[in-house]
């Protein structure tokens, strides 16, 4: 992330693609997904 900002890199766009049947995702993959995504939110912000 840092090599990004240095080189201009304003924003980032990130996305998490789960297959959503009568079974999936889990409570737990949704979790797993939204504090990945957190984390990747906060580092870019940093």
């Amino acid at each position: 992330c840092a090599q990004y900002k240095k080189d201009g890199a304003d924003f980032a766009k990130w996305r998490a693609v789960l297959k959503i049947t009568s079974t999936t995702p889990s409570q737990l993959a949704i979790q797993e997904n939204a504090n990945t995504l957190a984390r990747y939110a906060s580092i870019c912000q940093q």
